[in-house]
């Protein structure tokens, strides 16, 4: 499953972006965008922003993802009969 997410941008430096997402600060490359500035808007999708969106666009985006506010991501898989 992939994840999109959106936030507001920070700072602009060396062809990467420092985004707030919900309180929690993201590096995502500007590979496919070039006119982002601080105080913009931008979806992320892989650690590359995708598109400039506006402020609503953006809480609409984080609010179809609820996972990424977890503190704590728990992974399980099983091998053998055995959960890890």
């Amino acid at each position: 499953m992939a994840l999109m997410l959106a936030g507001r941008v920070v700072e602009v430096k060396d062809g990467k972006a420092i985004v707030d997402v919900d309180g929690r600060l993201k590096e995502a490359r500007l590979d496919f965008i070039k006119d982002i500035k601080p105080g913009d808007y931008v979806k992320i999708y892989y650690g590359i922003v995708l598109e400039k969106v506006s402020r609503e666009e953006a809480k609409e985006t984080l609010a179809r993802c609820s996972y990424h506010r977890s503190s704590k991501l728990e992974l399980t898989f099983t091998v053998s009969n055995r959960r890890f």
